[in-house]
């Protein structure tokens, strides 16, 4: 527990140091909870439908599991959640204060939790929204009792901080897609920033026009569609597949796709679905996939532009990428382009690490969607 203000100040900094990275979170619940004489701490987003964005919690990974699968994120099965979502951001409470011992001795909910030790808790909302409620909580072994006044003074007095983390890194992520979308928009490309759910979060002016004109694509409730029902389901496998990330080094960069309209029978035009590099931790809402659409013919040009503001490559190095996806050999590149074979395998380094992987094979297979 908290016994100075370098102590708090301490725990202050660590939100704010998790908001900036991106990570730290489970160590400042960590925090959280020591600074209140608690075992636990939770981080926890609930949408208008699941399943759950994030659900940050330092407990057995096990547990945090059971949760998600039994439903607790519903107020109707869980009466913590039910509390929360029926209260101001900033106001407190305490299990004794919305449901009695012998109600939480009956209920499935409270059963199953002093079953993994998570007899009390004290929570709050941070940051309500329509369709989001992004909420923290304590929570204390049952052998450890009700949280005392002191420490619940505490909790509340540092709660202010953590929604002010929270709106920071939120900010951040919110920036992240404008910067994405202004870097697609100066080369041109008719694109668009999806988060984490699938939901576009930003698009260039070209892509603005594509969708009002209902051509080939249209938006509905910030999800795209195609024209067709059978392309709208291969376009959404695509991005939900790219919204995943890339978890293994032979991972593909992106699908590949036409799409048709009934204006220009004849005319498809192709889109990429790119999976976009990935933070450790992220409230779901900074771009993680990018959605370009462009014309029958393979232009490379609109390669290069995709690869450099998704990937923060340069000219050079996606020529490399798209002429490695062509099967081509390090040595075959730089004849091609008129440059020694260390400029290539520099180039090709250079790469690994912003594709995420480690060898020459596996750089292929990420890019060979490319052709």
């Amino acid at each position: 527990m908290i016994n100075s203000e370098q102590q708090w100040l301490d725990v202050v900094d660590c939100f704010a140091d998790a908001a900036v990275s991106g990570n730290g979170w489970y160590n400042a619940l960590e925090r959280l909870a020591h600074a209140t004489g608690s075992e636990f701490g939770q981080l926890i987003c609930l949408g208008a439908q699941p399943p759950i964005p994030f659900n940050v919690w330092t407990v057995d990974p096990i547990v945090s599991q059971e949760f998600d699968q039994l439903g607790y994120h519903d107020p109707a099965l869980n009466p913590r959640v039910r509390a929360g979502t029926g209260i101001p951001e900033l106001v407190v409470r305490a299990d004794a204060d919305f449901i009695t011992p012998d109600q939480a001795r009956h209920h499935p909910h409270y059963k199953w939790a002093r079953h993994h030790g998570l007899g009390y808790i004290c929570l709050t909302p941070l940051i309500i929204r329509p369709n989001m409620l992004i909420g923290i909580s304590v929570g204390r072994r049952q052998e450890t009792g009700h949280i005392t006044s002191a420490q619940r003074q505490i909790f509340a007095s540092l709660a202010a901080h953590m929604r002010a983390a929270i709106r920071t890194q939120l900010l951040l992520e919110s920036e992240a897609a404008a910067l994405l979308v202004g870097a697609l928009e100066a080369m041109s490309l008719t694109a668009f920033a999806c988060d984490r759910a699938g939901q576009v979060i930003g698009m260039t002016p070209k892509a603005e026009q594509l969708a009002g004109r209902g051509e080939y694509l249209k938006l509905r409730a910030r999800l795209l569609h195609a024209e067709f029902e059978h392309e709208t389901l291969i376009l959404s496998k695509a991005i939900k597949t790219a919204a995943n990330g890339l978890t293994r080094p032979g991972d593909p960069l992106l699908h590949s796709f036409f799409l048709h309209s009934a204006s220009a029978p004849l005319s498809p035009v192709i889109v990429d679905v790119i999976s976009l590099p990935q933070q450790s931790f992220s409230f779901g809402f900074r771009p993680q996939v990018m959605v370009v659409v462009r014309g029958l013919e393979h232009d490379d040009d609109q390669l290069v532009a995709a690869l450099r503001a998704g990937f923060d490559v340069t000219a050079a190095e996606a020529r490399v990428a798209i002429l490695l996806a062509d099967g081509l050999s390090p040595q075959a590149i730089a004849r091609q382009r008129d440059v020694s074979v260390n400029t290539v395998r520099s180039q090709l380094r250079s790469l690994y690490d912003k594709l995420g992987v480690s060898r020459q094979s596996e750089l292929a297979a990420r890019l060979r969607p490319l052709r």
